[in-house]
């Protein structure tokens, strides 16, 4: 712990290794020691640096408040992320923020625009949406979705289908789905229009805004019913996966959200595919038959997607061909191993723990939220010592988390 909070890396990776040799290192020992360094690496980092950190840290957030709070007290683009972060944490009130709505820097007026949440904020909120900045007008919607304005609606829809930032243009869709209470079916009408010119991310948010509850009942459910029946791609099967979500859906649009999620498995683009098999509900008949198939497929990755599907229904052999995917060497191991550990698979945890002395980051960070989900976190303390300061934050973050679960 003392080589922790000096940032002695040497000092920690020798005495980490000491007592992961030993086994005696727990996982509550290894988060209280991930805090720290992550805490530390928040508060020293300077320049561009400074902001990765903050970036790296917002899974963690609420565990890191304090360290996010120091540093928002620098007035700079990090200090800015660094109070972003910590509303989403829930460490800080969006009421405490109003202060920088007139700031000259706009990173910082976009954090003041993050609290235009009151009933008087609507022209201040619809003004933001126009902002030159797209920080501003990302925070803008995000406000626009907490306060469920209905008068919003048009500058939403607007700007879902005019901004030019794609981030922009899904917080604007997402913020529809919160409006509530709307007249008839206008909010459904208006996505029905973005529909048309949106690219698959924005179909995705779409879909899921007319399967919301604000918007289900009120035009929702009959838009998602063309979609399913007629639609293909990302879009089509993001909202036939929503169908199927809710008990009350009818005969008619439950069945053709069944035969699209069928249909994408058997028959769509690889990606399209894996996409429908990951959110495709495994107790209806025809889909569980469609994954199985897709289990002996030619094509690994969707061959991987499956089988990691059907260890949830425990079928013989499955562990078994997921396994033969997870040996070193195969191109899918990560996905395998992953898979394998999630379903709390213990004989992969040794090729696991080798990816933590991999040359590649994401390999090494894949391998902690492996070890995580083996309910192993504290094999991955390593990392806390590794050389790179952005797989520390995020590997101390994935130990911050699996506390956070346990």
């Amino acid at each position: 712990m003392r080589a922790a909070e000096r940032g002695d890396r040497a000092g920690l990776k020798s005495a980490v290794d000491e007592r992961e040799k030993a086994a005696s290192l727990s996982n509550h020992e290894a988060a209280s020691l991930a805090l720290v360094v992550a805490s530390r690496e928040v508060r020293t980092a300077r320049g561009p640096d400074a902001l990765d950190r903050v970036h790296d840290a917002w899974s963690c957030a609420h565990e890191l408040d304090a360290a996010l709070a120091e540093r928002m007290r620098t007035h700079d683009e990090a200090g800015a992320e660094a109070a972003l972060a910590r509303i989403d944490g829930r460490g800080l009130d969006v009421g405490a923020v109003r202060r920088y709505l007139a700031d000259p820097d706009s990173r910082w007026r976009a954090v003041g625009t993050r609290a235009l949440v009151r009933s008087g904020d609507h022209d201040a909120r619809l003004q933001a949406l126009l902002d030159p900045d797209p920080h501003v007008r990302r925070q803008a919607a995000r406000a626009a979705r907490d306060a469920a304005d209905a008068g919003d609606l048009a500058s939403l829809a607007d700007t879902a289908r005019v901004d030019p930032e794609p981030l922009v243009r899904t917080e604007a869709v997402r913020a529809i789905a919160t409006l509530s209470p709307l007249p008839g079916e206008d909010a459904a009408n208006a996505l029905r229009d973005l529909w048309t010119a949106g690219d698959d991310g924005l179909r995705e948010d779409i879909a899921l805004a007319w399967a919301s509850a604000a918007v289900w009942g009120a035009g929702g459910r009959e838009a998602l019913r063309v979609v399913v029946a007629s639609g293909h791609g990302a879009g089509a099967v993001e909202a036939a996966a929503a169908v199927l979500r809710h008990s009350d859906a009818g005969g008619d649009v439950s069945v053709a959200a069944l035969a699209q999620l069928v249909r994408s498995i058997e028959q769509g683009a690889p990606a399209t595919r894996q996409q429908a098999i990951a959110q495709a509900p495994l107790d209806r008949r025809e889909i569980l038959a469609a994954v199985e198939a897709a289990a002996a497929d030619d094509d690994d990755e969707v061959r991987v997607a499956a089988l990691s599907r059907l260890l949830e229904e425990k079928l013989a052999g499955t562990v078994e061909k997921l396994e033969a995917f997870a040996r070193p060497g195969s191109p899918m191991v990560r996905r395998a191993r992953l898979a394998l550990a999630s379903a709390g698979d213990r004989r992969v945890e040794a090729w696991i723990e080798q990816d933590l002395s991999s040359q590649q980051p994401f390999e090494r960070l894949s391998a902690a939220t492996a070890l995580a989900s083996l309910d192993a976190a504290a094999r991955a303390a390593p990392l806390l010592a590794d050389g790179d300061p952005s797989v520390r934050v995020r590997a101390a973050c994935t130990l911050l988390m699996a506390a956070r679960v346990r």
